[in-house]
């Protein structure tokens, strides 16, 4: 990192400015350009403190550092289990404190306390590639855990087992992609989605921005729905190439997938030779989008150019779309993967279908039960009712499936037996039973 001229003088401290008005801080290999102008504004300062610590991360990517930590948790009307969670999360937030403590020094961590408490302690699960219970007690009404925790330097989007740590925390959730392709050469769209009675059904060798985006996510932990498994049946028919959302949830209805990566992808022939040479070059725009399949959200999208040459126009297309392609995995990656970590590190909306709701005593006793007696359920809203079917919305921190394995163990006071018809990460179907 070269210094500018106008700072171009030996690395001082801050304390004393020199007459150019900047200096040099290192930190940890880097230097950080500090001026008088930035030093006054406290925005500035912070921002390039989040920066600097941002661009250090990724250096140490693949350091890992195991690391004891205690936490503890007041153990509140009795409920221990709860207690043991919040312990559990307690000392995973103080391991993470620790290795941050072994890069920046203790005054910047006091002087930067609530900016790391944002933008890192609050979400330590991600940093946290795996741990273990050395030891849990219970002392004069606390619940006391401590464990041995592996935890990443760099930052979750480039940590592959924290990813993957998140993923088995999203109960590893399956990817269907739905990429229309047309590369150059080709008349019309390919999509393997039409059945037997329309589109033009791709081999597998040839879906190129699909196997693209399957590779780069693969690396990275994620699981797929093998659409050759699909492509022709009966009820996988939509006989168009660029798909609505309703049109791909409906795709995706008949398979397990949670996450669904829909959009197209378009090679072209810049009908230009490579600077003199016989080389074509051609250009490809891939435009997509991932759905939560639970409650047709949007949770990423990418539009991303790419340009190639060959003395092929065929495989210069090819080409093109394959950067095309690794270009846009690596955002959604990116944008997926912020979206888990907020959502393991807060609540997250859980919509829920309760069938055989015969009276509004029965829906009134489960809401009480979701409400008062059931861990990591923040609130119950009921969002409407009819024909025996209700629909509510709960904010939860933690797992579908672990709320769905508490509910069926919980007793109603015999006004109905409750059954789990299924489970996804973002939605939960029940049926009340007389």
């Amino acid at each position: 990192m070269p210094m500018p001229s106008s700072c171009a003088i030996p690395m001082p401290t801050c304390n004393s400015w020199p007459r150019a008005g900047c200096c040099w801080l290192p930190i940890d290999g880097w230097r950080l350009k500090v001026t008088r102008r930035h030093a006054m504004k406290p925005s500035v300062a912070t921002s390039c403190f989040l920066a600097l610590v941002l661009l250090a991360l990724p250096a140490r990517a693949g350091d890992v550092q195991e690391i004891e930590a205690k936490g503890e948790a007041a153990i509140m009307q009795g409920d221990k289990a709860m207690a043991r969670d919040k312990a559990i999360d307690d000392a995973l937030r103080k391991a993470v404190e620790s290795a941050v403590g072994t890069m920046i020094s203790s005054e910047t961590i006091t002087e930067n306390y609530q900016l790391l408490s944002d933008r890192i302690y609050s979400h330590s699960d991600g940093y946290v590639q795996k741990y273990r219970i050395t030891d849990e007690r219970e002392e004069d009404g606390v619940y006391i855990v401590e464990v041995k925790a592996k935890v990443g330097i760099g930052s979750i989007q480039n940590d592959l087992q924290s990813l993957k740590l998140l993923m088995q925390r999203k109960d590893m959730p399956r990817v269907l992609i739905l990429v229309a392709e047309q590369n150059i050469g080709s008349g019309k769209m390919s999509y393997w989605w039409g059945g037997h009675s329309g589109g033009h059904v791709l081999a597998e060798d040839m879906r190129i921005v699909e196997s693209t985006i399957m590779d780069i996510m693969r690396e990275k932990g994620f699981t797929f729905v093998d659409p050759e498994t699909l492509s022709g049946t009966k009820k996988v028919s939509v006989p168009v190439a660029l798909l609505t959302d309703k049109q791909a949830m409906r795709v995706a209805r008949t398979t397990d997938a949670e996450l669904i990566i829909v959009g197209k992808a378009v090679a072209r022939d810049l009908g230009q030779t490579w600077e003199g040479t016989r080389y074509k070059t051609a250009s490809a725009e891939v435009s997509v989008r991932a759905i939560n399949t639970s409650n047709g959200e949007v949770i990423a999208s990418a539009s991303v150019p790419g340009q190639a040459w060959n003395i092929n126009t065929t495989a210069a297309g090819s080409q093109a779309l394959r950067n095309a392609g690794k270009a846009a995995a690596e955002k959604l990656i990116e944008q997926i993967t912020a979206k888990w970590v907020a959502e393991t590190s807060s609540t997250t909306r859980v919509r829920v279908i309760v069938s055989g709701v015969k009276n509004s005593r029965m829906l009134k006793k489960l809401t009480g039960v979701l409400s008062g007696q059931v861990r990591g359920v923040k609130s119950v809203y009921t969002r409407r009712m009819k024909a025996g079917e209700a629909e509510l919305e709960i904010m939860l921190a933690g797992k579908t499936r672990d709320l769905a394995a508490e509910l069926e163990a919980k007793d109603f006071g015999g006004v109905f037996k409750l059954e789990v018809e299924s489970v996804r990460a973002s939605s939960l179907r029940l049926k009340l039973l007389p």
